[in-house]
């Protein structure tokens, strides 16, 4: 519960909202959550950003948290391969596709076992 109420004021934070106890279930926090974690200043929170996007619609920003799979951190590798995962049935062969070339693509510069295994993963979804 600790957790979440941290997440929760990290989206509200985000969003600039004031402080409510109800988590938010909007999808506004999507985008906010995506550019920040991209943001090399906040590195040290991707692991934080990640697990709130769990339980949003971040389908269409798979491409952005992929190459966090590679990352040096084991939370953040752990969190954005679990993203990917749970995407498993609602990806379209396009996503599929540009999934897989994104990984490859960081293979090419990062060999990462794990990035290894998300490749055989989603290339399985075919």
């Amino acid at each position: 519960m600790i957790q979440r109420t941290m997440h929760t004021k990290i989206i509200q934070e985000l969003l600039s909202q004031e402080d409510s106890e109800e988590p938010i279930q909007d999808d506004r926090a999507v985008e906010p959550l995506i550019q920040a974690m991209m943001d090399p200043g906040k590195s040290g929170s991707r692991a934080i950003f990640l697990y709130a996007l769990e339980q949003l619609d971040y389908i269409l920003h798979i491409e952005h948290i992929i190459p966090f799979i590679g990352d040096t951190s084991l939370e953040v590798c752990a969190q954005s391969f679990m993203l990917l995962e749970q995407l498993k049935d609602k990806l379209t062969d396009e996503q599929i596709l540009t999934c897989e070339q994104v990984i490859e693509q960081q293979i090419r510069h990062n060999e990462r076992k794990l990035l290894v295994v998300a490749l055989d993963m989603v290339r399985s979804w075919k």
